[in-house]
């Protein structure tokens, strides 16, 4: 790609006259930049190894020391910006379906997704630093799926809903919040690990995925998927105890779940807990604590069946109850 095309694509401004005009490809990491290659500056503590590494021209978007005056230094206005300019220019010639969906959705199709059999099916990342080592292997007539509508409206604006469908369940029955049977057509599912909450996107990517997928990795959809704790909050066996804790980082996905706790189990008593300055628009009952280090020593001296934590992963709260308690005991 010539370095004039390059600045036409993300409106940037030539800071110095290079011997180079040209680049091959387009890096985001430092360590995987190449001879020849564009490197995208995110933090300036990669620059020179980029340019040791062989980089013909680095993208700014601030005033910066120009090192090398052979390659190319081109700056912008918003780094963000740019890759999505840069992004959208090399999928124009792609022939691709393109869908958003939801994040419980977009959950579902990271986890029950086989590589050796979807290879048709790409997952643009969150972070859309990462989704250039991904380009390359794009083929004609593969799909590409987002969780965030208007970054794929920038990058690919030809796209789909994915989330449109409704589907005639049968047979449900909820063991369980976290737990679920029902029927879909000729199909029986039993007791799998996903909470009625979410048979809609479950079946909006299993069917999809053609119904080949092994579902004992719902384990790993952590949506509504409780942490069973004893009176000591400290872990115990799924159902042993009627104490448990729920956490979810999504704010998309705050309020639909609240409202499903507060239907389902709406006999016990549920604490919703953050460390987070929460919109009062969203009508929860909320406590605030200050970290998450203080999540068990509050938790041994209120009564609870279920704790919501908002604004926090499954993997944090797990990790946290799992601390030894430092608190010195009657031994």
């Amino acid at each position: 790609m010539q370095i004039t095309s390059i600045l036409d694509i993300v409106d940037g401004k030539l800071l110095n006259s290079p011997s180079i005009s040209f680049i091959y490809s387009i890096k985001t990491n430092p360590h995987k930049v190449k001879e020849s290659d564009l490197f995208i500056v995110q933090n300036e503590e990669d620059i020179n190894e980029a340019i040791q590494n062989g980089a013909f021209a680095l993208i700014v978007d601030k005033d910066i020391e120009i090192l090398d005056n052979e390659i190319a230094w081109i700056k912008v206005d918003n780094i963000e910006e740019t890759m999505k300019k840069l992004i959208r220019y090399l999928l124009s010639n792609k022939r691709l379906t393109a869908f958003y969906c939801n994040s419980a959705s977009y959950t579902l199709f990271r986890i029950l997704k086989r590589n050796n059999i979807h290879t048709n099916i790409k997952l643009i990342p969150t972070n859309l630093s990462k989704f250039f080592k991904m380009i390359d292997d794009l083929e004609e007539n593969d799909t590409i799926i987002c969780s965030q509508q208007n970054v794929l409206n920038a990058i690919y604006p030809v796209n789909f809903n994915f989330n449109t469908k409704t589907y005639k369940i049968d047979n449900l029955i909820e063991h369980s919040i976290f737990e679920t049977t029902f029927s879909y057509e000729e199909r029986f599912f039993s007791k799998i690990k996903i909470s009625s909450l979410y048979v809609t996107e479950f079946l909006d990517v299993y069917s999809y995925l053609g119904f080949n997928s092994d579902l004992n990795r719902l384990k790993k959809f952590h949506n509504l998927k409780p942490i069973f704790v004893d009176k000591l909050i400290n872990h115990t066996d799924f159902g042993k105890t009627d104490k448990f804790l729920i956490a979810q980082e999504d704010e998309q996905l705050v309020e639909k779940e609240v409202a499903y706790l507060n239907e389902k189990y709406k006999y016990a008593q549920i604490l919703f807990l953050t460390t987070l300055e929460i919109d009062d628009n969203k009508n929860i009952d909320y406590t605030f604590i200050n970290s998450l280090d203080e999540l068990k020593s509050f938790l041994k001296k209120v009564k609870f069946n279920a704790v919501y934590f908002i604004g926090a992963t499954y993997k944090e709260i797990y990790d946290e109850i799992s601390k030894e308690s430092l608190e010195p005991t009657l031994l």
